[in-house]
């Protein structure tokens, strides 16, 4: 038996009114002296634990200031794991090695709220799959028509799910599942209005709380990154290592581009951006470049070249820049274009499109 010692030393000189908890494993097929992991993320720090099976039996303890969620695999990085949420008190579960994420959990109220949640998903799932498989069947066959009714139907359905979950979380405000469910929420045609109506739906207690405020986080993050909302803001160091803010910009239309001197096809944009900002930038248009490079003298050397005129900014960490991070970009070149008060007017215009764009925004001044 093994108890979260890097969770209790984290929790026990900040937090108040810890409730204890056991989780209690029957594990068929597994061989004694075979580890099990639980797992547990608070404030983007990971807790794992292990125990190995013993007569088919495995314990855990630990402690939680709030209910909480936790997974359970048979191997530490596995993909495929057993969610399941403590209040605190006893967790009984109860499955096969080879198939944990079918395990049945028996715990407090929280368990049972997530399982009702669950319920419902599962119901779309059901549905997606077969509305999938349809609109497979008409593309092969050619029906065109028959596809794009399909679609329509699939974010009707869509709706529908949203709806369900909107009320889920009307019925159970109290309960950190409703933040779970914003949290990790995935939909095909997100719409920022149902995850507005979701959170708002959530009881104080559970907005001050780990999954509120993950769930407050999820919203911030898609507006500030959607057409028609304020940009959300970051800060890095330019060439020179003074800080600058994207919200230094308002009061300009900002192409805010993401590049870096390596990536091939940014070099390759670098002249139709350069040809934008000169005939636009005495009319109100700025650029904020933003590198994806990990190298200072090879990130210099590129703006020289590519006669890059504008301020640039770089954590230098490549891949894991900071406000790469926060808007989602997985390839670049990237961009968005912000208008005067900070709001995202478009993302991805390249060539052609920018300058119609901007001929459109400021043509005529």
């Amino acid at each position: 038996m093994k108890y979260f010692v890097p969770f209790l030393l984290f929790s026990a000189g900040l937090f108040a009114q810890e409730k204890a908890f056991n989780v209690n494993i029957t594990i068929k097929g597994g061989k004694d002296g075979t580890p099990l992991y639980i797992l547990h993320k608070y404030n983007d720090e990971l807790f794992t634990d292990s125990a190995l099976i013993k007569s088919e039996k495995v314990s855990f303890k630990g402690k939680t200031k709030e209910p909480n969620m936790y997974w359970l695999t048979a191997k530490k990085n596995a993909s495929s794991a057993l969610i399941f949420f403590v209040d605190g008190g006893k967790v009984e579960i109860s499955g096969h090695i080879d198939s944990i994420p079918a395990a049945r959990v028996k715990a407090g109220a929280t368990q049972e709220d997530y399982k009702a949640s669950l319920d419902i998903v599962n119901k779309f799932n059901t549905v997606r799959a077969g509305l999938i498989q349809r609109h497979n069947m008409m593309n092969q066959m050619g029906n065109m028509d028959g596809a794009k009714l399909i679609i329509d139907t699939a974010q009707i359905e869509e709706r529908k799910y949203a709806q369900n979950m909107i009320n889920f979380i009307k019925t159970h405000p109290n309960s950190n599942v409703g933040g779970f469910i914003i949290y990790s929420a995935v939909f095909d045609w997100p719409q920022i209005s149902e995850y507005d109506a979701m959170y708002s739906a959530l009881g104080e207690k559970v907005k001050k709380g780990k999954f509120g405020k993950l769930a407050s986080d999820k919203l911030t993050t898609m507006k500030g990154t959607t057409i028609g909302y304020p940009a959300i803001d970051f800060t890095q160091a330019d060439v020179n290592g003074k800080n600058v803010s994207l919200s230094s910009y308002k009061g300009k239309y900002v192409l805010v581009d993401f590049w870096a001197s390596w990536c091939g096809p940014c070099r390759k944009e670098n002249p139709a951006v350069v040809a934008a900002y000169n005939k636009y930038k005495d009319k109100g248009f700025d650029v904020f470049g933003v590198s994806f490079d990990d190298n200072k003298d090879k990130w210099l050397s590129a703006i020289e070249k590519d006669k890059l005129t504008w301020t640039h900014v770089s954590d230098l960490k490549g891949w894991g820049n900071a406000a790469g991070k926060i808007y989602g970009v997985q390839s670049i070149p990237f961009n968005l274009l912000l208008d005067k008060e900070g709001k995202i007017l478009a993302k991805g215009l390249r060539g052609a499109d920018l300058e119609a764009k901007l001929e459109e925004l400021l043509g005529g001044k």
